[in-house]
């Protein structure tokens, strides 16, 4: 194990899992806000009840592509953090198998 490649590892995986997992809260909380903006304007245009428009919001190709696009976005974000989970699991694998063998040669001495 070197060093500086360790944290080379850990500071990529990361990086990687907080960019992702940052533009997938701006994602979800930009969701909120287009429904809220659709459901307003569905109730001004169409005269109908708050729960009406929130069903006419929910129903928009706008709030459904958005919706989409937020959920790959958190799956892309879920799938960085694994990556470094995955990372750190491998470094405490190796520090333990490393541990192991510096305790077997000192009992075989």
């Amino acid at each position: 194990m070197i060093p500086g490649d360790i944290f080379k590892a850990f500071m990529e995986a990361g990086n990687d899992w907080a960019d992702k997992h940052g533009a997938a809260e701006l994602l979800e909380t930009n969701l909120k806000t287009l429904k809220a903006h659709i459901t307003l304007q569905a109730k001004d245009l169409e005269q109908c009840s708050m729960a009406q428009a929130e069903t006419i919001a929910l129903a928009s190709d706008g709030y459904r592509d958005m919706a989409q696009e937020a959920v790959r976005a958190r799956t892309a974000a879920n799938r960085a953090k694994v990556r470094y989970d995955s990372t750190k699991a491998l470094f405490d694998a190796q520090r333990t198998v490393e541990a192991s063998e510096r305790a077997a040669m000192r009992a075989a001495t």
